[in-house]
């Protein structure tokens, strides 16, 4: 059994717990899903319950975490892994190896599995999770989605008896997201592995549950069956019924386009004659498989990448002699992972830096600065280190860093991930905002209940082409992923 009894969690630097008196137990064969608002300390819960905190985390701590009768103050995190894994919300944060066969072979070494037992259980795992077709590439070219897969496939080979998830579907496509989340229920369900769950798209994995602890302000105020906790997750705004509001007046010309763009990482194709007009004062989503291209396609959009043949106009003109730097006023790019835009000692002073680079007057700064803190919720943070963020306080707080230069072309690389229900609408809200001041957004994403609701157009990427997904498929698909009665 994990048991954590009266636990409190100040991180170093901080004033006020992120964990406050925390009592919780989970025992083994459970399944239990944690949720709450962003922000309410789900995260470091995690963290605490595999001796992360307070080994890895410095900080002060009260009361006690055991894992079956082991004391996480006392025990090593490497004696506990071989009991608990963890699987963490931003892939980079646990892989060491460059590739993937070594990625996934390096905790089972550390565990002294018998070699034949390691080759048993990296072909199992590289097969279920289909990441054979890249078991040589280098970590960092993977997709955040493929670096996901491999962050999953390396815990669950090391069969630990207990493991801990920190939003572990956040960049898997929805097809791969259902497919492990079975494979988790039936880990759960036929060898007894007891699972401890964070997730924020609730729809998908709320059947599986045995028991839901909602957390709020650093406390688990509600723990029960799903069928006690569920009108409270309703009445939190966790849970909504599908609603579609999207206004589809008021575009314009073609802003940015795309002409039969190419591209590949090494021998591999990646984009193939690809084209794509996008109008002014547009949402619109990309989907599409794991790997197959999104977040490549967005980087040459505002020149991070440049094509190997065709090209990319911004307003009528190729980019092509355009530096990244000159292009940043006119398109703000957000990528995958947070943390690469937080950088300075108060998220205030990350705006300033995005308004000095930009050049933009100084009389304009507070104005500007206290918008986007105003639209984001963040202005309680403006003297916070952003780094001391929770993951969903951090995605907003690189969005304000970047709509803080008022760009006229948003890019979003998997915005909503690490986002509860509340905050999608919150974002929703603000793209809407922002669109009816003459921005577009273009997103990518796997959320299909997002761009369902909220996004004029959806295209999806397939064999290096967009072409035009309905928005009345996207629904249905988004319903269909919805399985949480009413």
């Amino acid at each position: 059994m994990i048991e954590m009894d009266h636990f409190s969690f100040t991180y170093g630097g901080a004033t006020n717990p992120v964990l406050k008196d925390v009592s919780f137990n989970v025992k083994e064969g459970e399944f239990v899903i944690v949720v709450g608002l962003s922000g309410s300390g789900k995260s470091t819960l995690c963290r605490a319950l595999n001796g992360l905190i307070p080994h890895f985390y410095g900080g002060s701590v009260t009361g006690t975490v055991t894992v079956d009768g082991q004391d996480t103050r006392t025990s090593s995190t490497a004696k506990l892994a071989s009991t608990i894994g963890m699987v963490f919300q931003d892939p980079e944060n646990q892989l060491v190896m460059t590739n993937v066969e070594n990625e996934m072979a390096f905790g089972m070494e550390n565990l002294a599995l018998a070699k034949k037992d390691m080759t048993e259980r990296v072909d199992y795992y590289s097969r279920y999770f289909d990441i054979e077709r890249f078991f040589k590439r280098f970590i960092p070219e993977l997709s955040g989605g493929e670096k996901q897969k491999v962050a999953l496939a390396s815990v669950l080979a090391m069969k630990p008896k207990y493991i801990v998830l920190d939003e572990p579907t956040s960049q898997l496509d929805e097809e791969t997201a259902a497919l492990f989340l079975d494979f988790l229920h039936q880990l759960n369900r036929e060898q007894g592995v007891a699972i401890v769950l964070i997730e924020h798209r609730l729809e998908r994995c709320l059947r599986f549950a045995k028991r839901i602890a909602f957390m709020e302000e650093g406390r688990i105020v509600a723990d029960g069956t799903p069928e006690a906790v569920l009108p409270l997750l309703k009445s939190k705004g966790l849970i909504a019924d599908f609603s579609r509001q999207v206004n589809e007046d008021g575009h314009s010309s073609i802003i940015l386009s795309a002409r039969n763009l190419s591209f590949a990482y090494g021998q591999t194709p990646i984009l193939q004659n690809l084209m794509l007009d996008v109008m002014g004062n547009e949402v619109v989503a990309i989907v599409g498989a794991n790997g197959c291209g999104k977040s490549t396609l967005l980087r040459h959009l505002n020149g991070l990448l440049r094509p190997k043949q065709g090209s990319v106009e911004l307003f009528g003109k190729d980019i092509a002699k355009s530096t990244t730097a000159s292009m940043a006023r006119e398109i703000g790019y957000l990528g995958q992972n947070p943390n690469n835009y937080l950088f300075e000692e108060t998220l205030q002073k990350e705006l300033e830096f995005t308004l000095r680079n930009l050049k933009i007057a100084k009389e304009e700064w507070s104005e500007r600065m206290d918008w986007a803190l105003e639209v984001l919720d963040l202005e309680r943070f403006r003297h916070t280190f952003p780094r001391d963020l929770s993951c969903g306080q951090r995605e907003r707080a690189a969005l304000a860093s970047v709509i803080v230069g008022k760009p006229k072309i948003l890019i979003l690389d998997e915005p909503t991930r690490g986002m509860d229900y509340w905050n999608k609408a919150k974002l929703a809200a603000i793209l809407e905002s922002l669109k009816e001041q003459g921005m577009t957004t273009i997103l990518v994403t796997h959320d299909y209940r997002f761009v369902a609701e909220h996004a004029n157009r959806v295209l999806l990427l397939s064999d290096g082409r967009l072409s035009d997904l309905p928005i009345e498929k996207v629904i249905l698909l988004a319903k269909d992923a919805i399985c949480v009665e009413a």
